[in-house]
């Protein structure tokens, strides 16, 4: 009998669609499977990511890391998910019986406890996907199995208290309002009165005590195929115009672009000497992508700084093959693309939370320089682009510890998924 999957994403950024989409890739091509996507949002019915995501592109685009971050990151999720999961626990419950899924499958944020109710009442495989690697709670499932990046990620998630309400507490269709009430109380008292003990949040940035057994396997960065093969780069240099002879440096901030890459171009175009061309991905920002222009066209930089500004493009795996360096505000998904197409990186430490396991590992393995200011960016720059062997032998140091090739890791997922040697 054929298998139907069922992959649950949200659409908050580009990272949980886009590796939904990577595993459908993976999981298709055989005659047994069926794979069906939807939005967690799609399927509770729910408007409120909406707006999530609009605070959240704003605050980024403004480079208002801390606020959004407190916002997003931790009130909402503390004070928020709980109400909006005892409000729409029995109509997704509803939903996902008549999709029927044989195997569940998330990329998502936020709707993990009421998946791992639903497959353990049904007693299907549940697999959690994690895109980052630091954790917060809804990420993190006893019912689950999570796949994750690196094994820095699976310590994170085995630092969670299994005992705490979040996840011990029976969320059902069966749950009557009183205890619905108990629940969103039972967890502010465990992670606003008692938040000094217990975290929704763990980042793998010191030794985490294992409070829990969750199942993990761990299979290395993964990102689109295209990002594994090989390419020219004298060949993608001509297509896109990029001069020859000096050093390559990107500077990206995921496609809704913003003010981190004006701050970015500003100081370097005044300050660095070494002759460079600066390759600006504007993203879906148009208003930023104009702005680049004029002040490429004002001549009012260093000379030897070629400003070449870029909208958005499905191609930036082509931009990564000629890059020597990325400079970019910190992201995950970022991050694991830089280390697949070896090129180091240079970040902040003003980061969301989210992002900030990438900083983490970037520390931990030397892959690129952490910054902790603006100004320290030109001497992170000129020491990459003196040592870019040294970067780049340590980016293969770390690879080399995980499934390499993208045919590995899909052989892997789909032993593990499918039963599929």
């Amino acid at each position: 009998m054929s298998k139907k999957i069922l992959i649950i994403y949200e659409k908050m950024g580009m990272g949980h669609l886009r590796m939904a989409n990577i595993l459908e890739d993976i999981l298709n091509g055989s005659g047994d499977v069926r794979i069906f996507k939807l939005a967690g949002s799609e399927l509770s019915g729910s408007s409120d990511v909406q707006g999530i995501v609009y605070l959240w592109n704003l605050f980024i685009r403004k480079n208002w890391i801390k606020a959004v971050d407190i916002l997003v990151n931790f009130i909402i999720r503390i004070v928020g998910v709980p109400i909006i999961e005892v409000m729409n626990t029995k109509p997704f419950l509803g939903k996902l019986e008549q999709i029927d899924p044989d195997i569940i499958i998330s990329t998502a944020d936020g709707f993990n406890r009421v998946l791992g109710t639903y497959a353990r009442e049904k007693n299907i495989p549940f697999y959690i996907f994690l895109t980052e690697v630091s954790v917060f709670s809804d990420l993190v499932n006893p019912y689950a199995t999570h796949i994750c990046y690196f094994k820095e990620t699976v310590e994170a998630i085995r630092s969670y208290d299994f005992q705490l309400t979040y996840f011990s507490f029976v969320l059902n269709r069966a749950t009557g309002f009183l205890r619905k009430i108990l629940y969103v109380l039972k967890n502010y008292n465990d992670y606003i009165i008692h938040a000094y003990k217990n975290s929704i949040y763990s980042n793998p940035d010191k030794n985490l005590p294992q409070r829990n057994n969750a199942r993990c396997e761990v299979i290395g960065p993964l990102a689109e195929k295209k990002h594994f093969t090989y390419k020219n780069p004298e060949f993608i240099k001509q297509k896109y115009n990029i001069p020859k002879d000096v050093p390559n440096v990107i500077i990206a901030s995921g496609s809704i672009g913003g003010q981190f890459l004006m701050d970015m171009v500003n100081i370097i175009s005044s300050e660095c000497e070494t002759p460079l061309n600066l390759l600006v991905m504007c993203g879906l920002d148009r208003q930023m992508y104009q702005r680049m222009l004029e002040v490429k066209k004002s001549g009012n930089h260093l000379k030897h700084i070629n400003i070449m500004p870029f909208e958005y493009t499905d191609s930036f795996n082509e931009f990564l093959a000629v890059a020597d360096c990325l400079i970019a505000r910190p992201s995950a998904g970022i991050f694991i693309e830089s280390l697949i197409n070896r090129i180091p990186q240079i970040t902040f430490t003003l980061a969301t939370s989210n992002d900030r396991g990438a900083i983490t590992l970037m520390q931990k393995y030397e892959t690129g320089e952490v910054c902790k200011r603006p100004k320290d960016l030109v001497h992170a720059l000129n020491k990459i682009l003196n040592n870019r062997d040294r970067y780049r032998h340590n980016i293969e140091q770390l690879l080399s510890m995980y499934y390499i090739t993208y045919e590995e890791k899909k052989a892997k997922l789909r032993e593990l998924i499918l039963n599929v040697r």
